[in-house]
């Protein structure tokens, strides 16, 4: 052996044994005799890029291939350090010219199929990984890569296939496990999904990962205390882990589970961005400042797809008034779409009912995109539909689907329902839906979201001063918000006895959901029973967990659990309205207001007292409430809110009056005026339009009281 093969060998071995600066120094040594050493080039190379100096690595194989351009090793190597630098485009052209030297290398098609993934070439990247699946079947990455790329392709159910023979062939990989687990539960396959979780913690109990997310499975599956219980488990393994605080705080609301809720908000605001971890609808019940409920809103809003598109050419033009086949002209009707997967059996479709009914027709078509299933189960949702004048059922459609036939249909305002509540899908409108998107009903906060255009909101959710909360410009009605429907029956009320209720003593009310309610409003209620001996605190039955919770929460604070009575849901909601003329007062809560039950209740004649907070959630009961005239039923702390509870028992006929104001109120009230309502929102749907035709940006504006009537 010559001395330049015995100093190449020297290299080689001290490379093997990961000596990469004397490597460097022999390879150096070697070029300084010999600059067209190819080997002492290339082992230079390769220890230079083990070493982190990946630039100095990229100069010498660029040097080897200026003169030796079919040189696989050199090329392969290169490619995968420009895709390490994330120079994608540039590493494909040298990964695909050393494939072609040679092909059966499953390391280069992964490598390849990354860097199309990197580019957004989804396809191309599905198409690499499957290759090196063909040449390696049990080479996890492979599979992993081809499944991912399948599922930013479009494509979930052959993502699941992928992973589901990769599973077969390596059962002992709980990655490919787990990501057959979230495969599954994007998908909507919960059962499943569990089954895959459940099989990656058997192979890793401590991944803090996998027990997060079958933790959030367990929780859409109302699972709740094995949700609560895998949260807590994980914890213990990443006790600092914002996304478990989060998931461990969500279900503790919902069961009304409050010994760590305390330490779990003070551990989230410990941790830098934890707050942001929460889901927004969960900020909503647990962070009374509309800051925090912001950046919560804020953090998930740009998420929902990237990058942000622009609305189409033809959408463009519809909305100048002409040039597409979709446009029409400037007085034509304005075309607006509903887009939610509650237009059913839901607080939001019951709500929304007799606006649709009440849209003029001469000027406004008027779209229904239902996202659910089954949103026409029940004569409710039955005669909403019916109330569209054209209606489409996406829910099987994906986000970019949906959004193209909204353009395609030429709709000039888009209106998201749902914003962060369960069954929203905001990426809808972050490909820009219609020229004009506006945020309603569902969600009572920002959505945090440049793509979300205005948000409709009244003059007592979003005082003047306040816009700096939101990300949207502010559209304020002249009277509450919220629309109702005043051809909604009330059946005959029952007798207390048939409802569980004692024949004597005065009942308080909150037929709310578990989440809502606070430990701090939970000691108000206490103490009012406490004061008011005989009487009772009629409840929503929620969760059987979080009523036993609320019992025990009871006695610990000196009140018998008998004394809380819950309700259990009725079929209709002629019914249930009618169920509350038998109580004496609705307890509202903060600060996550009541808002669509605010409504009920009034509407059935049952007075409602609400402390009134700082955010639009907690400030909504106290827009119901001015806008049937009780201004004197809004408090503003919740020690007034107590004070004011025992003034009403106590004087005599004060409630009986407060019944009868609301009597009168059902035909009288702003709340109850359905026509009048769709005039106001007719008239801030026109001005938005208008703006948008004039090509100006949207603004922040408040509609007159006798705007459209």
């Amino acid at each position: 052996m010559n001395e330049t093969n015995l100093t190449l060998h020297r290299a080689r071995t001290a490379l093997q044994r990961g000596q990469l600066d004397q490597t460097a120094e022999l390879c150096r040594g070697l070029l300084a005799q010999d600059a067209d050493n190819v080997e002492a080039r290339y082992f230079l190379g390769l220890s230079c890029a083990l070493d982190g100096d990946v630039d100095t690595a990229i100069g010498e194989w660029r040097s080897i291939l200026a003169s030796h351009p079919a040189d696989f090793r050199t090329r392969a190597n290169l490619g995968a350090a420009l895709l390490q630098q994330g120079r994608a485009e540039e590493a494909i052209a040298h990964l695909q010219a050393a494939l072609a030297l040679e092909h059966s290398h499953a390391r280069l098609h992964i490598s390849l199929g990354r860097a199309h993934a990197l580019i957004g070439q989804p396809r191309h990247a599905a198409d690499s990984f499957a290759r090196a699946v063909a040449l390696e079947p049990h080479n996890v990455d492979a599979a992993l890569g081809c499944a991912a790329a399948l599922q930013q392709g479009g494509n979930p159910p052959a993502a699941i296939d992928q992973l589901e023979q990769a599973a077969r062939r390596n059962p002992t990989s709980a990655d490919l496990h787990y990501a057959l687990a979230v495969c599954r539960h994007r998908a909507g396959q919960l059962e499943t999904a569990l089954i895959s979780y459940g099989r990656a913690l058997d192979l890793v109990p401590t991944a803090a990962s996998a027990l997060r997310d079958r933790s959030r499975a367990l929780e859409s599956l109302q699972r709740l205390p094995e949700a609560l219980q895998g949260f807590q488990t994980a914890l213990a393994y990443d006790a600092a882990d914002p996304s478990l605080l989060a998931g461990a705080l969500s279900c503790s609301l919902r069961l009304c589970a409050w010994t760590h809720l305390a330490d779990y908000m003070q551990r989230l605001r410990q941790v830098p961005s934890g707050l942001e971890s929460l889901h927004p609808f969960v900020a909503l019940s647990i962070a009374e400042d509309p800051d925090d409920q912001r950046r919560c809103a804020a953090v998930r809003g740009p998420a929902a797809t990237a990058p942000i598109p622009t609305p189409t050419q033809a959408g463009e033009a519809r909305a100048h008034g002409g040039g597409s086949p979709a446009a029409h002209d400037r007085d034509a009707r304005i075309r607006i779409a509903y887009v939610s997967s509650d237009l059913g059996d839901h607080p939001v479709g019951r709500l929304l009912c007799s606006l649709i009914e009440h849209h003029d027709r001469a000027q406004f078509e008027v779209i229904g995109v239902a996202l659910g299933t089954d949103p026409h189960s029940n004569p409710e949702a039955a005669r909403l539909r019916a109330a569209f004048e054209s209606y489409h059922e996406a829910g099987r459609l994906d986000d970019a689907s949906v959004a193209a036939l909204l353009r395609e249909s030429g709709v000039d305002i888009a209106i998201d329902l749902n914003g962060y509540t369960s069954g929203g899908r905001p990426a809808i409108f972050a490909h820009r839906a219609a020229p004009v998107q506006v945020n309603y009903l569902g969600y009572a906060g920002t959505l945090g979201a440049a793509y979300i255009d205005y948000l409709i909101a009244d003059e007592v959710v979003i005082p003047h001063g306040a816009e700096q909360w939101y990300a949207e410009k502010v559209v304020r009605l002249p009277h509450c918000y919220l629309p109702s429907d005043n051809r909604r029956a009330l059946a005959d009320p029952p007798t207390r006895a048939q409802v569980g209720l004692p024949e004597q003593g005065l009942v308080w009310c909150a037929f709310t959901n578990n989440y809502k309610i606070s430990p701090s409003v939970f000691d108000v209620w206490m103490r009012l029973l406490t004061a008011v001996p005989g009487s009772v605190l009629w409840l929503r039955a929620g969760h059987p967990v979080a009523a036993e919770n609320l019992r025990q929460e009871a006695r610990a604070r000196g009140v018998e659990p008998d004394r809380l009575v819950f309700a259990p849901p009725l079929p209709g909601m002629a019914e249930h309205l009618a169920r509350q003329r038998l109580a004496d007062l609705y307890l509202d809560t903060l600060p996550y207001n009541a808002h669509s039950t605010t409504c009920d209740a009034l509407w059935a004649g049952l007075p409602v007292l609400t402390c009134a907070g700082r955010s639009f959630a907690s400030r909504v009961a106290a827009s119901a409430l001015t806008a049937v005239g009780l201004p004197e039923l809004i408090t503003s702390s919740l020690a007034e809110y107590e004070r004011r509870a025992l003034e009403l028992t106590q004087e005599p006929g004060r409630l009986q009056a407060l019944r009868a104001h609301l009597e009168r109120q059902q035909s009288t009230s702003p709340l109850f005026d359905c026509a009048r309502y769709a005039r106001h929102l007719e008239s801030a749907y026109t001005r938005m339009h208008q703006r948008r035709v004039r090509g100006e940006p949207p603004e922040s504006f408040a509609v007159a009281p006798d705007a459209g009537v």
